[in-house]
């Protein structure tokens, strides 16, 4: 039998009395973490179909719609013409462009919702001129030695889309024209003065990268790769060239909802033009459309061969906006 040291346990006891109680620190509450693959209860759905687009998207027999031989050439040039395309995306971004002046976020996101709509109603112009007028603008702020505020924005933002529309349309935008839309708040010779800083300071590289550009690019390497994928092409399965397009009329929009925030400006414009392609194939799968087969699988495959990077926080970042819905200046001028 072994005995116990009494003694012993009694100090022991008196030592505990002794000794002040130690509160330990509580363990840190961990964040809320974000679902951005919850989809629902959004204040802006970007997801806008009309009646046929609507019947597209649930159809799943691919033999019911068929294309004309003029829709067959030009679904084949289009092909050609992604062949053509450069193997690499340019992963720009114009981070911090009004860092060093007094111009508000508010007065940016106003102009670039204005911008939008002028867009909208030139039926001429074509969609990658208003993309490519926020980059030159953002540009031209990030590397300009100007010291700019409020008042300049409207004519930095009239003349980067009167470039843009240079570049990119047939006719384009006349200076009157873009005068006339301002309210005549800036005069003709004001309006070329800015134009030539405007290139002096871009040295006149009016083609650089813009969201829809890098878009376009990957909307197009989507559905060349997945005929690929599903070894078949227009002429055999036109169903998926017609879901295809309702997804890049969806996507743009949302596209064009994200870009107009200055916090976007922080990402990549390959990780946004990424995100809103995703997130739009995974909301109009929880509206329960009919998409094809493995497309999510495809475009990862996409990412990955790319280098688009940090698409999970992009996500988090379009999942905040679309849970705040449009601004005041986004319900006046977007359109569908």
């Amino acid at each position: 039998m072994q005995f116990f040291d009494i003694t012993n346990l009694e100090k022991n006891s008196q030592n505990l009395k002794s000794k002040s109680i130690v509160q330990l620190p509580q363990s840190p509450k961990k964040k809320h973490q974000i679902n951005y693959l919850d989809m629902t209860n959004f204040k802006f759905d970007w997801i806008r179909l009309d009646e046929k687009e609507v019947e597209v998207m649930k159809e799943e027999s691919p033999n019911i719609y068929k294309f004309s031989l003029q829709e067959q050439f030009s679904w084949f040039q289009n092909q050609h013409t992604h062949i053509t395309y450069p193997q690499q995306i340019e992963h720009g971004n114009f981070i911090e462009s009004l860092m060093k002046h007094q111009i508000d976020e508010q007065k940016r996101h106003d102009l670039l919702c204005w911008m939008d709509h002028v867009m909208g109603n030139c039926k001429y112009a074509s969609i990658e001129t208003y993309f490519l007028a926020i980059s030159l603008l953002d540009k031209f702020l990030q590397q300009t030695t100007l010291k700019l505020s409020n008042s300049d924005m409207l004519v930095i933002g009239v003349s980067c889309l009167s470039l843009a529309s240079k570049y990119k349309d047939r006719p384009c935008l006349s200076s009157q024209e873009l005068i006339q839309l301002t309210c005549d708040k800036m005069d003709e010779l004001r309006l070329v003065e800015w134009q030539f800083t405007i290139l002096n300071t871009l040295q006149h590289q009016v083609e650089i990268p813009n969201y829809f550009k890098i878009f376009d690019y990957i909307m197009r390497d989507l559905e060349y790769r997945y005929y690929k994928y599903i070894s078949s092409d227009v002429v055999q399965n036109s169903l998926v060239s017609r879901k295809f397009k309702a997804i890049y009329k969806c996507g743009l929009n949302l596209l064009k909802f994200v870009s107009q925030y200055y916090d976007t400006t922080i990402f990549h414009q390959s990780s946004i033009s990424y995100g809103t392609i995703f997130y739009t194939i995974k909301r109009m799968e929880l509206l329960q459309y009919s998409i094809p087969k493995d497309l999510i699988n495809v475009l990862k495959e996409i990412q990955l061969d790319q280098a688009i990077i940090n698409t999970e926080i992009v996500l988090k970042h379009i999942y905040r906006l679309c849970q705040n819905g449009m601004s005041s200046k986004q319900q006046k001028y977007f359109k569908d």
